[in-house]
């Protein structure tokens, strides 16, 4: 018989509590678990502790009694998202897959980007289209039905965000306006930069506040990061760059109406340097050059400009080519668990003075997923099928 949401959700936290019982005084892995799983994973979702995952063989599995439990087949190659009970995917044939902790629920839709990050909210799901739109859906009889539709121009592969910009409650944030000619540097998946983020009214999908670059510069991201850095307010984090220049952090703010590009750190002066934001805790984070060397940073305002502080080398939290933008997690202020440079070890860093490398954990292979904190516990997938849990504080 199919197992309730919250039962799973015990058993989960039967694996991970003799860990999560170790003092852990600086964030450094302790007593790490290996669960070996039917495939890589290649997305992890959680909601109260309970972890899900989704392999490269598109299977839907959560854990049960040390075990990993197949709870769909067919589900998605690329990312979930749980929340409410539920947990979303769009799957290679463009259809909305919904777990409710019994079965599998659907809508007639085929159109869906399964490249795409979805969002669900408490009463809906809004996923991106093949053709750039935002879709919502509502619960209707056991399955889901397209509720509203806006032709968004989003990115194809727009990694969907909730956000508070204007203290008003979470809309939906996405990368928009697709631009393949300002900037050839093409290592996200392809070579069609964000020229625009909108905002959008989560219910009717309407549009709130737009921002636009001009030539030549891009969003070179997928995926705009809340961070509240002041008031109960949001603002977002993301990568900007240019042919000249490169990457840069920015910061965008928004108010009714509107958004504004509120600060920018120095970008690297040259043409395809990249940087990966990290951010939480009211901080800004990046692993600079990912793929070259590596070098762990630190972002603060001031007025309008991001100063930088660089702390560690030789890490590393993207590959290129990958969608995954998940691979670095700020476990409290001042403290991140980061893939080493040749992404087969975890490092536990501690920042709050001066940085150092507080505890390693060596992976079975490279990692092959998002690096999710959950219930004081962090896990992680890696190239061999293991799904790797240790408790944090």
């Amino acid at each position: 018989m199919p197992v309730p949401l919250r039962r799973y959700a015990r058993s989960v936290l039967a694996v991970v509590l003799p860990a999560a019982q170790i003092a852990c005084a600086e964030a450094a892995p302790t007593s790490p678990i290996a669960l070996q799983l039917p495939a890589p994973a290649v997305w992890l979702a959680a909601e109260d502790s309970q972890v899900y995952a989704v392999t490269t063989q598109s299977e839907l599995l959560t854990v049960l009694d040390g075990k990993a439990k197949v709870l769909a087949k067919n589900f998605s190659s690329t990312f979930i998202a749980a929340c409410s009970d539920r947990v979303v995917g769009v799957n290679n044939a463009g259809q909305l897959q919904v777990w409710n902790g019994r079965t599998v629920e659907t809508a007639p839709n085929t159109d869906l980007s399964p490249l795409a990050h979805p969002v669900c909210l408490p009463f809906g799901i809004v996923a991106v289209s093949r053709a750039g739109d935002l879709v919502r859906f509502d619960p209707a009889g056991g399955g889901w039905r397209e509720a509203a539709r806006t032709a968004a121009n989003a990115l194809p592969d727009a990694q969907l965000t909730l956000a508070n910009l204007d203290g008003a409650g979470d809309e939906v944030v996405a990368l928009t306006r697709p631009d393949s000619a300002r900037y050839d540097h093409g290592i996200l998946g392809d070579t069609a930069e964000a020229t625009g983020i909108t905002v959008f009214e989560r219910h009717g999908l309407g549009v709130l506040a737009r921002l636009s670059l001009p030539a030549p510069y891009v969003f070179e991201d997928l995926q705009v990061r809340p961070v509240r850095l002041e008031g109960g307010r949001d603002s977002l984090a993301v990568v900007r760059s240019s042919p000249t220049g490169g990457a840069a952090l920015a910061l965008v703010s928004g108010g009714p109406g509107k958004l504004t590009l509120q600060a920018t750190s120095p970008d690297f002066g040259q043409t395809h340097r990249w940087l990966a934001p990290v951010a939480g805790f009211g901080q800004l984070w990046a692993v600079k050059t990912p793929h070259i060397g590596g070098l762990l940073a630190q972002y603060t305002q001031a007025g309008d400009t991001l100063k930088v502080s660089t702390l560690i080398a030789g890490v590393s939290s993207h590959s290129i080519g990958s969608r995954n933008l998940n691979a670095a997690v700020l476990t409290a202020p001042g403290q991140l668990v980061i893939p080493s440079q040749d992404h087969r070890n975890l490092l536990s860093v501690n920042c709050r003075a001066a940085c150092r490398v507080t505890g390693k954990l060596a992976l079975g292979g490279t990692y092959s997923s998002n690096l999710l904190l959950s219930g004081g516990q962090m896990w992680v997938g890696d190239s061999s099928g293991s799904l790797h849990g240790w408790a944090v504080n």
